[in-house]
């Protein structure tokens, strides 16, 4: 969800922030080394360059946690030894090094670790059958912990399953559910209030425009999308999703623009200009992956069987079953 990608943004611009603390406390450690040949000047140096050290660290450990789920006490542990004891130069290829991972890296998931024995301790039930983005819900839960890990989703059917725990007969799950709905609609809100004061500038030039269109159109399609309001009050925020996609279009085309702009239509019931939509964004080099389960959900609305087959055949090979999905694909079958 967009939500988790402003959050990543947030993350990476305290990241920067971080990094350029480590240089500056460096740099002034080796200054007072320097200037000062003695021992207040070395101790000073040490009182520098530890605190830069560790606070290099804990970004190195946060890196190798959230990528390759190494431990973080001994991530730190380790990366503060190497950083401190080998000096200046350590310090200097940590700099670069994290510099550069997090341009090559892609955006974490929102949930780094799934606890399976909670998520399958849950019972789903399947509804009747029917298309669109899966027709799937909880059964009744009662335990406190399994709902509470489900507060780390942003998803349609947490929020179907919060609104419904709103008429529990637990106080404490009533309690849990409001703060959830609650928080996530404010957060979302917040974010959407920050970035149309951005777009109010006049000075704004056009790639911040792009950038500040894009993130709104994606907001409001959250809002939209996961279902927090009546169908009245969310048409709002999905006319107005589409609005800054049309913003954003005039000034850059973009294919997850028209990834967004095929959804909405899906959801409106204009298969046409879905259909449209997808195959734009599947031509400007979006990842099939992505676009398929849409395009021939509108191919089949409209009845369009004969290059429903041919999409099918061409990216025949595209999904590989994953036997974690056996359950999910049972549901649904």
């Amino acid at each position: 969800m967009y939500i988790d990608y402003m959050r990543y943004i947030k993350i990476d611009y305290m990241r920067y922030i971080k990094l350029l603390l480590v240089i500056l406390l460096e740099t002034t450690g080796l200054h007072m080394l320097i200037k000062h040949s003695t021992v207040f000047g070395f101790t000073t140096y040490l009182f520098f360059h530890l605190t830069a050290s560790l606070l290099l660290a804990t970004m190195v450990a946060w890196i190798l946690k959230t990528f390759y789920k190494y431990p973080y006490m001994h991530a730190l542990i380790l990366s503060f030894s190497i950083f401190f004891f080998l000096g200046p130069f350590a310090v200097s290829l940590g700099v670069i090094s994290v510099l550069i991972y997090t341009k090559i890296s892609k955006v974490p998931a929102p949930v780094k670790e799934v606890n399976y024995e909670i998520v399958f301790s849950v019972r789903v039930l399947s509804e009747k059958r029917r298309l669109g983005e899966g027709s799937l819900r909880f059964a009744k839960v009662e335990d406190l912990q399994r709902v509470m890990y489900f507060t780390k989703f942003y998803h349609p059917l947490t929020v179907r399953f919060f609104k419904k725990l709103l008429f529990s007969d637990n106080d404490e799950l009533r309690l849990l559910a409001n703060s959830y709905l609650k928080n996530a609609e404010k957060y979302l809100q917040e974010l959407i209030y920050e970035l149309e004061k951005v777009l109010e500038r006049q000075d704004l030039g056009k790639d911040v425009k792009f950038f500040v269109c894009r993130a709104l159109a994606f907001l409001n399609w959250d809002i939209y999308y996961l279902g927090f309001m009546e169908e009245q009050i969310a048409k709002k925020y999905l006319d107005n999703a589409k609005e800054y996609v049309l913003k954003a279009l005039e000034i850059k085309e973009d294919p997850s623009l028209y990834m967004l702009m095929g959804r909405m239509e899906l959801s409106s019931g204009d298969y046409q200009r879905a259909h449209e939509h997808f195959k734009r964004a599947l031509d400007l080099g979006m990842e099939p992956v992505k676009v398929l389960p849409y395009l021939l959900e509108a191919l089949y609305k409209l009845r369009n069987f004969k290059e429903l087959k041919q999409v099918s055949e061409k990216y025949r090979g595209t999904y590989s079953v994953n036997p974690k999905r056996m359950a999910l694909i049972s549901a649904w079958v």
